[in-house]
């Protein structure tokens, strides 16, 4: 919890100046849900901004490398057992949504 007499209170501009804006949406999204107060973790923003910094680094490197990837139909039994699941997800998710 933070409060000025501990000593860890940023302010808003603070805290986007030391996590980024991402890094504060993503600390704050992990801050709590619940109707108690949000516990903000400067640990979980590190963590936010290290995992977007990752995720960049992989989609750039799947973009340079975009030619070595398979282009062919989906067609092996990994391919048909994951469009299979996707569909059920589809089907169960429009009859909970018409629920």
């Amino acid at each position: 919890q933070m409060s000025k007499s501990t000593g860890n209170f940023l302010t808003l501009t603070q805290a986007v100046d030391k996590f980024s804006a991402d890094g504060m949406r993503l600390a704050l999204a992990d801050a709590g849900d619940t109707v108690e107060d949000a516990n903000f973790v400067e640990a979980m923003a590190d963590a936010g901004i290290l995992r977007l910094y990752t995720w960049v680094e992989w989609v750039k490197e799947m973009i340079a490398n975009r030619d070595s990837l398979r282009s062919s139909p989906a067609d092996t039994f990994n391919d048909r057992v994951f469009a299979s699941e996707m569909n059920a997800g589809i089907m169960k998710t429009e009859q909970n949504y018409e629920k």
